[in-house]
């Protein structure tokens, strides 16, 4: 099992330089990192504006922490493969009994249990410039000591920990450049904390390499300090001593220098834990609502199967058509305004009586029409236009039947409606001829696909 951590000053446009190389995130996660967990820092990413081509990346959940305090500003996010979705997953979580609630509004913190072990990402704050009299300091000691309570108490539980992220902190002086001193970068207070930390749990990369010198996890841009390995291993993969067997390796990996100021800490574990099937974490990207259908949308053909009262449908009938061995099953509909149709068909009731519209398929297969109104006295007729020789059947006129009683006294208005009967009968004929010729010349979806694939 492969964990990733990476601090990328900016997610957003680090996927997309991403994408740009390797054709998609989701492809540069599975198939160069080999990675089963991804963990990146800064995201820099505001909750309202997160996108979903960023929290649905193909065959991950992702996890966030939000900064809440200052938009656009720290953040951290964890993607899992959904085949390992963790067990739970807690934004900012310091720890229930501290006192940290001024602390948990900057995203700097996302803690997932994996069963055999929880993963915090984590994402420490930067003391500020020591020029300046390091104006942060104080927010930062306090967040140190109650991410190490936090720490302390998962593992009184019962719990392994692995830690990885960014701790804006060196440790000694084989984690800078020969060029500085540690102690001239940080202050003394950070380094005692580290020093602590550290002596009751393990740093994995200095595990796995101890004496391994200019190895650097952060350059300064700027001043392309990359170029000369100027540079900080600030950037930890961090264990409590109990999970040690359970590490097979710890490398620090240089990415492309214009996708970040940091390199990334890679961690691989002996094997995947086994978790039964649970459901994902509220927090995970599958259960967020705005990238979920919601299923009481509508659909655009429900739209078009609601027929205004005054239509009507005409149906073709199911057939199965042989092609080459294939069962074709077709079904079509569509509905006509028989509106039109009332001033030449004399009525009685509001029921209109309306005239067939043939509606044929492309292939030229058998045809059954029917007249959706309850009232109307329907005669199915089936037309048969694969045979271009056949004489076209006559469209019989459809009549309701509150018509058919009507009284004697209107025979003279009856035999006027049904002469002008005959006059749209003879025109449905003529149509009827036109169609089937231009039918018999029309080229076949199926024909043409079977000739693309012949050539």
């Amino acid at each position: 099992m492969r964990i990733f951590s990476w601090n990328v000053n900016g997610l957003r446009t680090t996927l997309k330089d991403v994408a740009a190389c390797h054709t998609s995130a989701s492809n540069y996660f599975c198939q160069v990192l080999n990675a089963d967990i991804v963990c990146f820092q800064e995201a820099k990413i505001q909750e309202e504006k997160l996108e979903k081509w960023i929290a649905c990346v193909d065959g991950y959940h992702s996890h966030w922490a939000f900064s809440r305090e200052k938009k656009g500003y720290s953040g951290v996010v964890t993607y899992v493969k959904e085949a390992l979705s963790p067990l739970d997953a807690k934004a900012d979580w310091l720890g229930e009994n501290s006192s940290a609630e001024d602390l948990c509004n900057e995203g700097r913190l996302m803690c997932t249990d994996h069963g055999s072990f929880v993963l915090l990402n984590v994402y420490v704050p930067n003391s500020g410039d020591g020029d300046k009299g390091r104006p942060r300091l104080d927010f930062k000691m306090r967040y140190l000591k109650a991410l190490e309570q936090t720490c302390d108490d998962l593992v009184r539980s019962g719990k392994h920990i692995v830690i990885v992220g960014d701790f804006n902190v060196a440790h000694k002086d084989i984690d800078v450049h020969s060029r500085w001193k540690v102690e001239e970068i940080y202050s003394l207070e950070e380094r005692e904390w580290l020093d602590g930390f550290l002596s009751r749990y393990i740093d994995l990369y200095r595990h796995f390499h101890p004496d391994e010198k200019n190895i650097f996890s952060v350059w300064d841009q700027k001043s392309d300090a990359r170029t000369r390995n100027e540079g900080l291993r600030i950037d930890y993969a961090i264990c409590n001593e109990g999970f040690l067997t359970e590490v097979l390796e710890t490398d620090i990996v240089k990415m492309q220098k214009q996708w970040s100021d940091h390199a990334a800490v890679v961690v691989t574990l002996k094997e995947q834990p086994n978790l039964p099937p649970h459901p994902a974490p509220a927090l995970s990207s599958c259960n967020m609502k705005r990238f979920i259908a919601d299923p009481r949308q509508k659909k655009l053909t429900a739209l078009f199967n609601k027929c205004p009262n005054r239509q009507v449908t005409t149906i073709v009938s199911d057939k199965i058509v042989e092609d080459e061995g294939d069962e074709l099953h077709s079904k079509s509909e569509m509905s006509i305004d028989a509106l039109s149709m009332q001033k030449d068909v004399t009525r009685k009731s509001n029921t209109p009586v309306c005239k067939e519209h043939p509606v044929f398929e492309e292939r030229g297969e058998s045809v059954k029409a029917e007249v959706t109104p309850a009232t109307s006295a329907v005669t199915d007729r089936v037309v048969d236009i694969a045979d271009p020789t056949r004489e076209a059947v006559e469209l019989p006129v459809y009549v309701s039947n509150s018509d058919a009683t009507m009284s004697t006294d209107s025979s003279n208005k009856e035999s006027t409606s049904q002469n002008k009967g005959k006059k749209l009968t003879s025109l449905g004929k003529r149509k009827l001829e036109a169609d089937t010729k231009g039918l018999n010349k029309q080229r076949s979806v199926a024909s043409f696909f079977k000739a693309a694939n012949a050539k």
